[in-house]
């Protein structure tokens, strides 16, 4: 079980446009509440619930690859 607590959260799908408030999650699910577990303190800090990282490096630190790739 897992409280993230005092970050700006942002849930498109639920309407939640940066409103600071607790995120808590048990069993992989994001939930209402939960009792004990670990809290951590997310003050100042911006949290997408689901949101996916999708940046890629492309070909590692080989940036004259990569410009070969992309069209100019």
């Amino acid at each position: 079980m897992l409280r993230i607590t005092g970050g700006k959260i942002y849930d498109p799908a639920n309407g939640v446009n940066g409103e600071i408030r607790d995120l808590c999650i048990a069993d992989g699910r994001f939930v209402d509440s939960v009792d004990g577990g670990q809290t951590v303190d997310a003050t100042g800090t911006v949290i997408f619930p689901g949101g996916v990282d999708v940046h890629t490096h492309v070909a590692g630190g080989s940036i004259n690859f990569a410009r070969a790739m992309t069209p100019e």
